[in-house]
C-alpha cells in the first residue's frame, strides 16, 4: 500500500490541475435544493496550491543556490458543508501538506528526515449564519486569524510574528494548534474569534546543554481576538493568547510556563494599495537563543516583534499577465533580558499574477540578524 501512495497523489495532482482550468476552487458536489435525496444538502470542494521554490543565499565570498529547488509549502484541501436547515450546516475541512520533492524523490530538494505528508488542518463543527461557527480539531487559532494572517503576505515572512517565532505553532497556539475548540462570529463591524486549547501530548523540544532530551507538554490555554472594521478599507485587530505548558528533561525535572502573546494590527486597503503594520509582545513564548538552555530557561522571557508591509497592485488583465505587485516589507524581533537578541530584515519583492491560477514571487531579503545572510527567493504558485 505504501508503494501506491506516490502514484495516487501524483494522479490526484494531475487531475486537479486539469480540472482547475476554469475556477480556483473545484466543486465536486453541489447542493441540490430540488432533490429529496440524502445527499441533496451536501456540497464538497477541493483546492490547493503547488509551490516549488528556489532560494539563493549570499555567503561571505559568493552567491550560491539550490539548483533543484525545494517544496515551498504545497498543500491540498478538501472541505464539505451539509445543510441541516436554511441557516445551519455541519462543516468540515482537511488540509494536507505534501513535500513534492520528497514525493518525486528529487533528493537534492529535501532532507531524508523530512516528512512526506503533514496534516495542516483537520476540523469539523457547525456553522450558523446567525450565531457563528463552532469547530473542533487542528485549525488556525485566534492569533493567526486576527493578526498573523494580515501580514502573511510576502514570501519570507513570519520571522517576527507569533506563528513563526514560537516553539511550534501546532502546539503553542501560534498557528494551527492540535486539539482546539474555536468559535467565530461577526456582529456588525466586529468579528470575534476565540479558542480553547485542550491538553496535548509531548513535543520533542531538542536537548539541553547536558545532553538530556527536553519535552514540551501543553496543559491547556486559549485566546481571544477581535477585528474591528473602522471603515470599508481600514481594520484594527487585537488578540491575546495564553498557553500553559511544562518543559521537562529525562530526569523529570520540570518547569511550568505561562506563555503569552499580545498583538495588534492595523490594515489599510485604499484602492490598489495593501498596507499593514503589526506589533507583538511575547512572554515566555520565544525559545531562547542562548547556548546553555535547560527546562528552566528554555524560553526567552520578554520580547517583541514588529512587522510592516506596503504593496501596490498594477492591474493589466492581459491574457498572460493579470497584475504585478511590487512591495517592500520589514520586521524586527527583539528579545530582552539576558538574551540581547536583535534581528532586522528588509524585503524587496514583486508578485506576478499570470492568470490561469499561476503566480510568481521574486523576493530579496536583506538580513541584519545573528547567523543570517542576505538571500533571494523565487517561488512559483499554482493555486486551484
Amino acid at each position: 500500500m505504501r508503494n501506491l501512495k506516490a502514484p495516487i497523489i501524483v494522479g490526484g495532482v494531475i487531475l486537479s490541475v486539469l480540472s482547475a482550468s476554469a475556477q480556483a476552487e473545484i466543486t465536486v458536489l453541489d447542493k441540490n435544493k430540488q432533490s429529496d435525496s440524502l445527499l441533496a444538502p451536501l456540497s464538497l470542494q477541493v483546492g490547493g496550491s503547488i509551490r516549488p521554490e528556489w532560494i539563493f543565499q549570499n555567503t561571505k565570498n559568493k552567491t550560491h543556490g539550490d539548483s533543484s529547488g525545494h517544496d515551498g509549502g504545497t498543500r491540498f484541501r478538501f472541505s464539505g458543508d451539509y445543510a441541516l436547515t436554511d441557516h445551519t450546516s455541519i462543516i468540515g475541512k482537511y488540509e494536507l501538506g505534501v513535500n513534492m520533492y520528497h514525493l518525486l524523490n528529487i533528493k537534492s530538494g529535501y532532507d531524508e528526515s523530512s516528512n512526506l505528508l503533514k496534516k495542516r488542518q483537520l476540523y469539523y463543527g457547525f456553522k450558523d449564519d446567525r450565531y457563528g461557527t463552532l469547530t473542533y480539531g487542528k485549525q488556525y487559532g485566534p492569533y493567526y486569524d486576527i493578526v498573523g494572517s494580515k501580514s502573511d503576505v510576502w514570501d519570507n515572512d513570519g520571522q517576527a510574528a507569533g506563528e513563526g517565532v514560537g516553539l511550534s505553532g501546532d502546539f503553542d497556539g501560534g498557528n494551527r494548534p492540535y486539539n482546539s475548540i474555536k468559535y467565530v462570529n461577526t456582529i456588525g463591524a466586529f468579528t470575534i474569534d476565540a479558542n480553547y486549547l485542550l491538553p496535548e501530548t509531548e513535543y520533542d523540544a531538542g536537548s539541553d546543554s547536558a545532553g538530556d532530551d527536553l519535552h514540551y507538554r501543553r496543559d491547556g490555554g486559549g485566546g481571544l481576538g477581535i477585528d474591528y472594521a473602522v471603515t470599508k478599507t481600514l481594520t484594527w485587530s487585537g488578540v491575546y493568547t495564553l498557553t500553559n505548558a511544562r518543559m521537562k528533561n529525562d530526569n523529570n525535572d520540570s518547569k511550568q510556563y505561562h506563555q503569552q502573546t499580545t498583538a495588534t494590527a492595523l490594515t489599510w486597503q485604499p484602492g490598489a494599495w495593501y498596507l499593514v503594520a503589526t506589533a507583538n509582545y511575547y512572554k515566555d513564548y520565544v525559545p531562547s537563543h542562548q547556548d546553555n538552555v535547560n527546562q528552566n530557561n528554555y524560553f526567552a522571557g520578554d520580547g517583541y516583534g514588529l512587522e510592516a508591509f506596503a504593496g501596490y497592485t498594477f492591474t493589466f488583465n492581459k491574457e498572460l499577465l493579470k497584475s504585478v505587485q511590487p512591495y517592500v516589507a520589514a520586521d524586527q524581533l527583539k528579545l530582552k533580558g539576558n538574551e540581547d537578541y536583535d534581528a532586522h530584515h528588509v524585503y524587496l519583492g514583486t508578485a506576478f499574477d499570470f492568470g490561469h491560477h499561476l503566480s510568481l514571487y521574486v523576493e530579496r531579503t536583506l538580513a541584519r540578524a545573528p547567523g543570517q545572510s542576505d538571500s533571494t527567493a523565487v517561488s512559483f504558485y499554482y493555486n486551484f
